[in-house]
């Protein structure tokens, strides 16, 4: 089982282009009522985003059926 190595700045931009969406969507009121910014829901994201994107990535990187998703991970390759 390989595990990559992962590229903390993508993973950075990655969740910080999403919470600001989030917020964005929320302060619209888009999702949730107008004006209203959730901040435990955009904390719980902050938090599991990262995990679940590198599960994912562990995925993409052990099973050769999935396409890699390449910015995710530094290989030296």
């Amino acid at each position: 089982m390989k595990l990559p190595s992962p590229s903390y700045k993508e993973y950075r931009e990655l969740v910080a282009t999403v919470l600001v969406t989030l917020t964005l969507l929320q302060y619209t009121g888009v999702i949730g009522s107008s004006g209203d910014i959730d901040l435990t829901f955009l904390l719980v994201v902050g938090l599991t985003l990262p995990v679940f994107t590198y599960l994912l990535t562990v995925a993409g990187e052990n099973l050769t059926w999935i396409s890699h998703w390449d910015r995710m991970v530094q290989n030296d390759e």
